[in-house]
């Protein structure tokens, strides 16, 4: 399967690109917010091509590309740019791009432009038409709230589980780095973790990475966080991406559980997912951080179609009801999960409540909603079909 890494700080513009040209050309895309960041990435990933966005400053595309071009097996560029002066054209053939793209012309011109530079390295068939592997790519689902204590990770580690149970190759990767509890939830213990990972990050690929996951008992593989909250820090955007692009190549599913924030680590989880699902519980104070955090996501440039809303203990008698949090929120109420003592119990015990209780109606709505982000990737492979 071909790659195409994506550069540029408007994840909006990522997002649209990637979107059009995993389903127009069969890549796989990965993003990256900058050339430092690309930089790193390539170390690691070996692109067919890279696309540099608009907000790369000419100079420094430019730049780029005459150092990375002199490289044996370099990628060919693709920039999108602004400014499209004659001057420029010049030097950038000279610096070895491939083609120039207008920033003001539509998507699909970025499209063709990509299209035919994969053409030219693509493997070819004795009929000279051009060979292209079947695109098998793993759905990356991520639960969100930057509100604490809302159930997210009693969310994700259920969800995960259920789809394992389902038969579904799922992935389950914590990252909330500095304090994350998915491996007492599940009763792991943190032998490997997105850490240890990291630290052979120059030899890295699926199979590598595949041997830092923790089994659990249902099936599920759980990536988890580091054991010291100091390192985070090595666990940058950059390789977030790339690990994340790893784990779609082995999975059916990838489920992250993020930290409550809305920070790096949590945009390269978004960045890289299929769905993001926003959880809020019955309160005023959860129903407004969900709120004014969509918010923010739109003014970044993500499109409203990406998240689903998940109302946790959704059967609280606190004067508010579903539908006004759906409407407050402006996001579609995709499962209402009730409030029972069986969770907390669960989580003691180190047993989602989906195995300890499978008959209880939390565990039977968690269950529903892990049935749900499944039916995501049946719709996804018939519209693409």
């Amino acid at each position: 399967m071909s790659l195409v890494v994506i550069v540029d700080s408007d994840a909006g513009f990522c997002r649209r690109l990637r979107v059009l040209l995993e389903n127009d050309t069969g890549a796989r895309c990965d993003e990256v917010r900058s050339l430092a960041e690309a930089r790193e990435a390539l170390g690691l990933r070996h692109p067919d091509t890279i696309v540099l966005g608009p907000t790369i400053a000419p100079a420094a595309a430019l730049e780029f590309a005459e150092s990375y071009g002199t490289q044996d097996g370099a990628a060919s560029i693709v920039y999108v740019t602004n400014e499209t002066s004659t001057d420029l054209l010049r030097r950038a053939m000279r610096a070895g791009l491939r083609d120039v793209v207008p920033a003001d012309q539509e998507y699909g011109e970025v499209v063709r432009a990509v299209q035919a530079a994969l053409d030219s390295v693509r493997p070819r068939s004795a009929e000279g038409v051009a060979v292209q592997a079947p695109v098998s790519r793993g759905r990356v689902v991520t639960v969100f709230s930057t509100k604490g204590g809302v159930g997210k990770t009693v969310i994700s580690c259920n969800v995960a589980v259920a789809l394992a149970e389902l038969g579904l190759k799922t992935v389950l990767v914590d990252l909330d780095l500095q304090f994350g509890d998915v491996g007492i939830m599940l009763d792991l213990t943190p032998d490997r973790t997105i850490f240890d990972a990291v630290q052979s990050f120059d030899r890295l690929d699926a199979e590598m990475l595949s041997g830092f996951l923790t089994p659990h008992a249902s099936g599920l593989q759980v990536l988890l966080a580091p054991v010291h909250p100091e390192d985070a820090e090595v666990v940058t955007v950059s390789r977030i991406s790339a690990v994340l692009g790893l784990l779609r190549e082995v999975a059916d599913f990838v489920v992250i559980d993020t930290a409550a924030a809305l920070d790096d680590a949590v945009l390269a989880a978004i960045d890289s997912s299929d769905t993001v699902y926003a959880v809020a519980t019955m309160d005023v104070a959860s129903i407004k951080n969900v709120r004014v955090s969509l918010q923010k996501l739109a003014q970044m440039g993500y499109d409203h179609d990406l998240t689903k809303l998940v109302i946790n203990r959704a059967d609280s008698k606190v004067w508010l009801d579903p539908g006004e949090a759906e409407r407050s929120i402006d996001a579609p109420v995709v499962a209402e999960l009730p409030s029972d003592r069986l969770v907390p119990r669960s989580v003691n015990r180190g047993v989602p409540v989906v195995l300890d209780a499978p008959k209880s109606g939390v565990a039977r709505a968690l269950a529903a909603l892990a049935k749900t982000v499944a039916a995501g990737r049946e719709e996804a492979k018939s519209s693409v079909a």
